[in-house]
């Protein structure tokens, strides 16, 4: 069975088809996929429906449709903001924890498939404890989880999507978590259950970001962006 959630032993044993980058967060019919084994060399756009691929049964797949719907709530109040009404104050509140736990679920489906492990692909196995806390009302274990990275966002920065890069050990090029700016802001997910900020500024410079002069803030509260010259948003994370 083709499901990263195996090890928990209650699959449905029927196979499902599931987002890898969930299509709820996106508004256009087509994405743009790069790191993935049949598109490492340079960006291919593929249509919503074929960005999918047997990573979950459908019993945990169903389980987890609820991280979607908050995932895409956070992207439509970042994409109407920046675009539709940049000069209106504006706030919203959203459940920090179901972000967090999207965040892990769109880990361990790019991990599954290889595309944190370039080149050789190899495919991550999560962590029992965090797969446990995804499937359950329990919180993921403190320090591994969601990191806020400094960084502006403004209508010239903006763009729709999900891009990723893993964060592994420097010594045994293990992956550790993954980084990911989602439209536009810039996050780390992280698989270690102890405190990542360090961690995370050791990255250095990245596709031409410092994380070493990062401000990095574990579980934020919330989130602020704007301008002189346009509105105050503010995206408040309930944890």
């Amino acid at each position: 069975m083709e499901c990263w959630a195996a090890i928990l032993g209650d699959c449905d044993d029927i196979p499902s088809r599931e987002h890898y980058i969930s299509d709820s967060i996106f508004e256009g019919e087509t994405i743009t996929a790069f790191g993935l084994p049949w598109c490492n060399d340079k960006p291919i756009s593929i249509g919503l429906g074929a960005a999918t691929a047997k990573i979950l049964c459908r019993k945990h797949n169903q389980a987890l449709s609820d991280f979607d719907n908050e995932a895409s709530k956070l992207s439509k109040f970042i994409t109407l903001n920046i675009f539709d009404r940049p000069l209106v104050d504006d706030t919203t509140e959203l459940n920090g924890r179901i972000i967090e736990k999207w965040s892990l679920k769109t880990l361990f489906n790019l991990g599954w498939l290889g595309a944190l492990d370039r080149p050789s692909f190899t495919r991550l196995t999560p962590p029992r404890p965090i797969v446990e806390c995804l499937f359950s009302g329990a919180h993921v274990p403190e320090g591994a989880g969601l990191y806020l990275v400094s960084g502006g966002l403004t209508n010239e920065n903006y763009k729709t999507g999900l891009a990723w890069g893993s964060v592994r050990n420097h010594q045994t090029q293990k992956v550790l978590g993954m980084t990911f700016t989602f439209n536009g802001l810039r996050f780390v997910v992280s698989l270690l259950p102890t405190p990542g900020e360090e961690k995370i500024r050791m990255n250095g410079v990245v596709d031409g970001f410092d994380y070493g002069s990062a401000n990095v803030t574990y579980r934020p509260r919330n989130i602020t962006f704007g301008s002189n010259t346009a509105g105050r948003k503010i995206i408040n994370l309930v944890w």
